[in-house]
């Protein structure tokens, strides 16, 4: 059963609607309970202040608490103004009420409280919540004595959760906009941030449509890897591919020669058999470089025996230009190369001698220093310098000597360039062409 393909732009969405809202809901929570902390620390600091107020107001005087008309705060005149006030004595009794507790019972303090040190918390007066704030305060009368005073402060809950609820209102509100704004904001964004890997989708159809054949190199740093892989890959799948059709047109090149020594009516059996064992050789050849990446493999190969049986064909292949085709190395010589890849070589460049020359070829081989040179002269007519670089071209033909493809010097290009090595033209002491292969020698 097939898996079901999910959306990155869609897990996105889904995750921003899932975490945004609840991310500001946290948000929203902390804001609030903030907000009602700072509210109840303003009504802490109130009610103390109003105590300050009262405890500035009092005198004592015949034995009884005298507040006459300095208590500057209007609502404790008003009244049920919500805010009330009273004074006890040390036995619970009432010394002063605030007027506009007039028609009010205020709860009384049960048990005691040390002195010097003001309470703040909520209690419900007549069913309703309210603030208190309690302060013992000592006072010291004329005569010395001293008599405890307890101050009770209450204050209606009621505006400040009037006050709370407005700001939760106006919070959701903004915070319900925000969640809006930064889904739209996300969403953009994340548009934005995901074009790069919509224009990847667009150039791969467009590669697998035959309009493009690899990546451009203008993704960001986080699709440079990808992308460069990919390049790589199909860079290497399309050598690939052109290594296999290459190498049938090399193996049709490669089949020529033995072949037309078979068509030779004269042609003993051991040497039938000697050109059906190299039509076997070749194709087994042919087929391991079309699987391969190539590359030189740094052994040496002694060469002189091969460059002695591939004269001998030319020979049979050429027996009407009755050539003489001349070996002036010494027999230890090697290159250090694979001995299927020296035939393919010294086959194409020695074929290629012999069809321009006249009546010599001469193959050469030296040692000099870190290199080791192989040349092929013929005394033909030669190739212009302009044409050297045209030759190598695949299916480019220089003469009109006979038949052919055109690929046995761009067969010898990609050996040449499988082992690091160099291959040019010069003029040959003959009179004609010079083809050199120069190796690089293994360390």
């Amino acid at each position: 059963m097939p898996t079901k393909r999910g959306s990155i732009t869609r897990r996105l969405l889904l995750a921003m609607l899932v975490a945004m809202p609840l991310l500001l809901g946290l948000t929203g929570l902390a804001i609030d309970s903030a907000y009602q902390s700072s509210l109840l620390k303003a009504e802490d600091s109130r009610l103390k202040a109003l105590f300050f107020g009262l405890l500035g107001a009092i005198e004592w005087r015949d034995g009884a608490i005298d507040m006459g008309d300095r208590v500057k705060e209007p609502l404790f005149w008003q009244f049920r103004s919500g805010l009330y006030a009273d004074i006890r004595g040390g036995g619970g009794e009432l010394l002063w009420q605030s007027t506009s507790a007039d028609t009010l019972e205020l709860p009384q303090v049960v048990g005691s409280i040390p002195s010097g040190e003001g309470y703040f918390g909520e209690l419900p007066v007549e069913g309703a919540p309210y603030f208190y704030y309690r302060y013992l305060a000592i006072w010291e009368t004329d005569d010395g004595n001293e008599v405890p005073l307890l101050f009770s402060i209450y204050s209606e809950k009621r505006g400040m959760l009037r006050e709370l609820t407005q700001f939760r209102q106006q919070l959701s509100v903004w915070l319900g906009l925000v969640v809006i704004f930064s889904i739209m904001l996300v969403a953009l964004i994340q548009y934005w941030a995901l074009l790069p890997l919509r224009r990847l989708a667009r150039d791969l159809r467009h590669l697998e449509q035959g309009r493009r054949d690899q990546l451009v190199d203008s993704y960001p740093l986080e699709l440079q890897s990808i992308t460069a892989n990919l390049n790589q890959l199909l860079s290497k799948e399309r050598k690939q591919r052109e290594r296999y059709r290459n190498t049938l047109g090399d193996l049709a090149h490669s089949l020529k020669t033995p072949l037309a020594v078979l068509r030779d009516k004269h042609l003993d059996p051991e040497a039938r058999q000697e050109q059906l064992q190299r039509m076997d050789n070749i194709i087994r050849y042919q087929l391991r470089r079309a699987v391969s990446a190539g590359g030189g493999l740094h052994h040496q190969t002694l060469t002189h025996p091969l460059l002695s049986s591939l004269a001998n064909t030319m020979d049979k292949v050429y027996r009407d230009k009755q050539l003489s085709i001349s070996l002036d190395l010494d027999e230890q010589f090697s290159l250090p190369a694979d001995e299927q890849d020296i035939m393919e070589l010294c086959g194409n460049l020695l074929d290629n001698a012999c069809k321009a020359a006249r009546t010599e070829v001469t193959i050469s081989g030296s040692h000099t220093g870190n290199y080791t040179t192989l040349c092929f002269d013929d005394d033909g007519e030669g190739i212009a310098p302009e044409d050297h670089r045209g030759l190598l071209e695949r299916g480019k033909r220089g003469d009109q000597y006979g038949d052919g493809q055109g690929l046995g010097l761009a067969i010898v290009l990609d050996i040449v360039d499988s082992y690091g090595a160099d291959f040019r033209f010069d003029a040959s002491p003959l009179g004609g062409t010079r083809a050199i292969l120069r190796f690089k020698n293994p360390a």
